[in-house]
């Protein structure tokens, strides 16, 4: 069986100098390269103990692949993914990737800045799944301003927080599988308050 390096370095060896030779490389790194990264950092985090979630919010920009490893790890029973209005395709390749039913699966359309809209959308959802469980954030997706306003939010509301950190490859425009490491942000009402 051929190892997450040896896929790696078939990925890195494929010509990219046209628009279809990038789709065929993406094409590989989607389907080849991100499910083997993720079985890794899963195996990575196995023996440490996990908050079981009954519901994790998802900011969505245009790595899909990013905001897919923290889920899997966690597995919550329910995913509520925030994101603009560019992002169908990323939405597709990520709910591909979950294999997440529409009964678990929720989606809304945020403008990109609302934080008033981001802030509304996370209370009446947390609202709900607060009965029935923990809730967690991941704020690995989404632009610096959406980020920083679901922090907030997590914050005031006392959600978990999660971010996912990997070594950027600018020349492939790609995070390189392998290096993924999640962060686990402390409660701030455990420190603060």
């Amino acid at each position: 069986m051929i190892g997450l390096e040896d896929k790696k370095e078939i990925w890195l060896g494929l010509p990219q100098d046209t628009p279809e030779q990038q789709v065929w490389a993406d094409n590989y790194y989607d389907a080849e390269l991100v499910p083997m990264a993720q079985e890794r950092f899963i195996g990575h985090y196995a023996t440490e103990k996990k908050t079981s979630y009954y519901g994790m919010f998802l900011l969505l920009g245009s790595s899909w692949e990013q905001v897919a490893f923290n889920v899997k790890l966690l597995d919550p029973q329910n995913v509520h993914v925030l994101c603009g209005r560019d992002h169908d395709i990323q939405l597709s390749l990520l709910c591909n990737n979950l294999g997440l039913d529409e009964g678990s699966f929720c989606v809304t359309t945020i403008q990109e800045g609302d934080a008033t809209a981001l802030y509304r959308v996370i209370r009446k959802q947390h609202d709900i799944w607060d009965s029935m469980g923990r809730s967690a954030i991941d704020i690995t997706g989404g632009s610096p301003l959406m980020r920083t306003a679901a922090a907030m939010a997590a914050a005031y509301l006392d959600i978990d927080v999660y971010r996912l950190e990997s070594h950027y490859m600018p020349k492939y425009h790609h995070y390189e599988p392998g290096t993924e490491r999640m962060q686990r942000l402390p409660s701030v009402q455990s420190i603060l308050l």
